[in-house]
């Protein structure tokens, strides 16, 4: 639903909104001589907003890219088509180039990237219903996302949600490595009893 009233804060007043480069505008044939960059493609980002680094692509341009269109730390970006994944870009996943497929989102000084890839992800649900019925196959632009009604708190309410979800994470972070751990025993204790009442 876009915003139709003025009195309304969009997302754009707080933020750069674009998309990523159109991939064949600028690639360049085998025969001519090629810059070689990194490329998120949309095989490389997981639904849940993760980067799968090790499966990045090379990508051949036929000229110097545009410092805008590789990833920065703090950058969120939008997929651009479903499961509209939601990714906040760590200082690791920096210089990346990001491929048309997604919106790229940078933040002014007054938001915190993490509060934002937090309101984001839980109003994922807005694409959908933007994208209902769609002839593009549920794809959504970066004009949407930059309409989109926003009303952040002050910055030091966000760094506290921010701080929350970090906390949030690394638990279950270590509840997951406890419960496989967990796991990994009960296999191996139920394998050595099986073991010993069916000797071969």
């Amino acid at each position: 639903m876009q915003n139709n009233k003025g009195d309304e804060m969009r997302l754009c007043e707080n933020a750069t909104i674009r998309t990523g480069l159109v991939l064949s505008r600028k690639e360049a044939p085998p025969d001519m001589n090629r810059h070689k960059y990194r490329m998120l493609s949309l095989k490389n980002v997981t639904d849940d907003g993760r980067i799968l680094l090790a499966e990045v692509e090379d990508y051949y341009a036929a000229e110097a890219l545009k410092c805008e269109f590789f990833t920065r730390d703090g950058d969120v970006l939008v997929r651009l088509s479903t499961p509209y994944s939601i990714v906040l870009i760590a200082e690791e996943e920096a210089g990346v180039l990001i491929s048309s497929h997604f919106a790229i989102i940078r933040t002014a000084k007054a938001i915190d990237p993490r509060y934002l890839h937090w309101w984001l992800t839980k109003n994922r649900k807005r694409f959908y219903q933007m994208a209902s019925g769609s002839t593009m196959m549920g794809t959504i632009s970066s004009g949407y996302i930059a309409d989109m009604t926003f009303d952040p708190p002050p910055l030091e309410r966000q760094r506290q949600v921010a701080t929350l979800l970090k906390m949030k994470n690394r638990e279950q972070h270590l509840l997951s490595l406890l419960s496989e751990k967990k796991k990994k025993l009960i296999d191996a204790t139920i394998k050595k009893i099986t073991k010993k009442e069916n000797p071969l």
